[in-house]
């Protein structure tokens, strides 16, 4: 429960601010929040059984020093995990994180009123971290979900999960910031910041907000001495509750392919690259719905869907939100000409295995009008490391297809550009399929 003299002198706070404990929802409401939000938040238990390698053993300096054998490792069994989860339907559906169960022989639920449960995995999703799992019960206490678009920094959280096991737990804070990336985590990174403790044992929790709906779901970052440093993470809610939907209904979320990648690109009239102008497409992949439908190599992305989209990450993350079959409108500058495209997303595996792209370029069925994935330039056939040429990018069996955006004349012609352009050049390669663009300095 949260300490009174703590809520005091945040009520003086924002007293001395000019607002008041009952604007912000700060105080009494504060306990009446955890009476509702309390009884939809578990502790989870799983146990895994098998063989895990001890990698410290497995170094021969480390086993040399300790005096044992070459072929020493450590092995254990019945490794035990603690998590958090969040009923989000009464008939017994929970949301907690991937990495608490994904490799769990038996999951284990506690609820508020100490009843304990099997659950049954329904589904789980590698990229955002999220599993949702099943009780076989009924009439629970299931949070509303929030709408964490309407999030802004400074409003007041509650995080409430198991930290080292200890069930029930709440903490409270602001929403410290908001589209976090680059933590190294998980394949998509949009994180809600806060600065309500998460600790080990969170991960799975409820962040509420001060209606006590579920505002995020809480994914603790590690510190080094893994304990709250007053910087915790959470997956917002508009996004997990758009996975948990395909979790259940297909126990996976089926996201759609598009395939192409993205740089920054530097603002194109005084040439600096601390305010980018869009995204240049820098990879493309042949006979992906991206080239089928227009995309081109070196194209600069303004506006996906009539939204701007400063940095790599939050393109990716977009894309990677969009299931199978979604249509998105690209306003795509070419040159000095803009246009929009409009591309239907595929399903990734299905695309792939009709293609039929392989590994070595040697021919290329690609019926499209892109030069990129028409490959009319010379063959590197021999690209020798610690060249000038491999130290740029370039390997051996890649084929040019452009300079500076235009096909290559003759083969001197890479030679002359790696020699040294002023104010860099790009060469444009096919290579198994994929385009790239490799800059120059």
């Amino acid at each position: 429960m949260l300490k009174i003299s703590s809520l005091l002198v945040l009520a003086a706070l924002f007293d001395a601010f000019g607002g008041t404990a009952e604007a912000t929802g700060i105080g009494a409401d504060v306990s009446e929040i955890l009476e509702r939000v309390r009884p939809a938040v578990v502790s989870i238990r799983t146990v895994s059984s098998g063989i895990f390698r001890s990698e410290l053993l497995e170094d021969p300096n480390v086993r040399k020093v300790l005096g044992l054998p070459d072929e020493v490792f450590i092995v254990q069994t019945g490794a035990i995990a603690t998590g958090s989860g969040v009923i989000i339907d009464p008939g017994g559906y929970i949301v907690t994180s991937r990495h608490l169960v994904a490799d769990a022989d038996d999951v284990s639920v506690t609820l508020a009123d100490g009843r304990i449960f099997q659950a049954d995995r329904v589904g789980e999703d590698a990229p955002t971290d999220l599993a949702v799992v099943k009780i076989d019960a009924s009439k629970l206490a299931a949070l509303k979900w929030g709408n964490s678009s309407e999030l802004k920094v400074g409003d007041f959280v509650v995080a409430v999960g198991s930290p080292f096991g200890l069930t029930q737990t709440a903490t409270f804070g602001i929403v410290s910031g908001l589209g976090r990336s680059g933590l190294g985590a998980d394949e998509y990174q949009d994180y809600i910041q806060t600065d309500a403790a998460i600790n080990p044992g969170n991960s799975g929790g409820a962040l509420v907000n001060v209606s006590g709906e579920l505002i995020g779901i809480a994914r603790g970052v590690a510190a080094p001495d893994q304990a709250s440093t007053g910087i915790g993470f959470a997956i917002p809610s508009n996004i997990v509750a758009q996975i948990v939907r395909e979790l259940i209904a297909y126990g996976e979320y089926k996201r759609g392919w598009l395939g192409l990648s993205v740089t920054a690109a530097p603002d194109a009239q005084d040439g600096s690259a601390t305010q980018p102008q869009g995204l240049i497409v820098t990879e493309l992949a042949c006979n992906s719905p991206a080239e089928r439908q227009g995309v081109r190599l070196g194209d600069v992305i303004m506006a996906l869907d009539d939204r701007a989209l400063p940095t790599e990450s939050a393109f990716r993350n977009a894309i990677s939100l969009l299931p199978a079959n979604a249509r998105i409108t690209l306003d795509i500058r070419r040159g000095e000409a803009s246009q929009k495209l409009s591309v239907t997303l595929s399903d990734p595996a299905a695309d792939r295995d009709a293609s039929d792209q392989g590994s070595v370029v040697v021919e290329f069925p690609y019926a499209s009008g892109s030069t990129a994935c028409a490959p009319s330039g010379p063959v590197l056939v021999d690209v020798a490391p610690g060249s000038t040429a491999y130290s740029v990018g370039l390997r051996t069996g890649d084929y040019l297809t452009a300079i500076n955006g235009k096909p290559p004349v003759s083969a001197d012609q890479i030679g002359s550009v790696l020699e040294g352009t002023e104010g860099g050049a790009s060469i444009d390669i096919l290579r198994a399929g994929t385009a790239y663009r490799v800059d120059v300095q």
